[in-house]
């Protein structure tokens, strides 16, 4: 099971959805969970993982999501705070011409930190 890092006291789990996500620099720093790709995946491995920290009574203080959360229009290299979401996926089974229409606010209401 992965672990959360200790950063100024505090327990800091870091999360991303695949290895393509985690390069050299990211290696470094910190071991996260991956949650794979897709809302239903990354809901079920964060809630695996919180329960599984949650018996150990040893739940995260923070948890920080890394990557591109599905974006294609969002600047990368970017650090943002979200502030507000839109669901836009859709079964990869069913491919790319199912998927529902991007809202185009996705990138709006950003800021930088």
């Amino acid at each position: 099971m992965v672990q959360c890092e200790t950063i100024s006291g505090r327990r800091v789990l870091f999360v991303m959805a695949v290895e393509a996500e985690y390069g050299p620099h990211l290696r470094a720093r910190f071991t996260p969970l991956m949650t794979g790709v897709g809302p239903i995946e990354a809901g079920i491995a964060m809630g695996a993982a919180l329960q599984a920290f949650a018996a150990q009574t040893a739940l995260p203080d923070l948890v920080v999501s890394l990557g591109s959360a599905g974006s294609r229009r969002c600047p990368l290299g970017e650090i943002v705070q979200v502030a507000s979401v839109s669901w836009h996926s859709a079964p990869d089974a069913a491919g790319p011409a199912a998927r529902a229409p991007v809202d185009r606010r996705e990138c709006r209401g950003r800021r930088r930190l």
